[in-house]
C-alpha cells in the first residue's frame, strides 16, 4: 500500500518536472523586422530592433551600398536567469547569444553578394523604462564568406 501511495505521490512531481524548454522564437521575429527595415531604410524599425541604436545618419551610411536578407538563427545559448548583468546606464538585463547566417545583397541591382555568418547577444531588460521592449539586439559580430 505504501509503494502505491509514493508512485500516486511522484508521478505529479514528474510530470512536472520533465518539462521540454520553450523555443526562443523572438530571434526570428527581430531578424525579420531588421532585415526589412534595413532593406527598406526605415531607421524607426531599425531602432525598434537595437537596443543601443546607431543615428540615422550612421544607419544610412552603414547600409547605403547593401543589406541583408534571408537572416536564419542557427543556435541559441540556453538562457540563465539567475545572469542578470548591467548597462553603461545601470539597467539590468538578461543575455542570450544567438549565432546566424545571411545573405548580403547589393542594394543597385539586388544581386547576393555573399554568405555572412556571425553571432548577436539578444537583451531583455528587467528593470526600468525599457523593460517592456522585449529581446532586442546588441553586440553583433559578422564576418563574411566569400563565394
Amino acid at each position: 500500500m505504501k509503494k502505491y501511495m509514493f508512485l500516486l505521490l511522484a508521478l505529479p512531481l514528474l510530470l512536472v518536472s520533465c518539462k521540454k524548454e520553450k523555443k526562443f522564437v523572438e530571434p526570428e521575429y527581430v531578424f525579420a523586422t531588421w532585415a526589412r527595415a534595413i532593406e527598406t531604410m526605415n531607421y524607426a524599425d531599425y531602432a525598434a530592433c537595437e537596443a543601443y541604436p546607431k543615428s540615422d545618419g550612421v544607419f544610412r551610411e552603414m547600409f547605403r551600398n547593401t543589406y541583408y536578407a534571408d537572416l536564419m538563427a542557427t543556435e541559441v545559448d540556453k538562457l540563465d536567469e539567475k545572469d542578470v548583468a548591467r548597462d553603461h546606464e545601470g539597467n539590468s538585463y538578461l543575455k542570450r547569444n544567438v549565432r546566424f547566417e545571411c545573405t548580403e545583397i547589393r542594394r543597385v541591382d539586388r544581386k547576393p553578394l555573399r554568405l555572412l555568418r556571425g553571432d548577436v547577444d539578444f537583451i531583455k531588460f528587467v528593470n526600468g523604462g525599457r523593460e517592456q521592449q522585449g529581446w532586442l539586439m546588441w553586440n553583433r559580430k559578422i564576418v563574411r564568406i566569400e563565394r
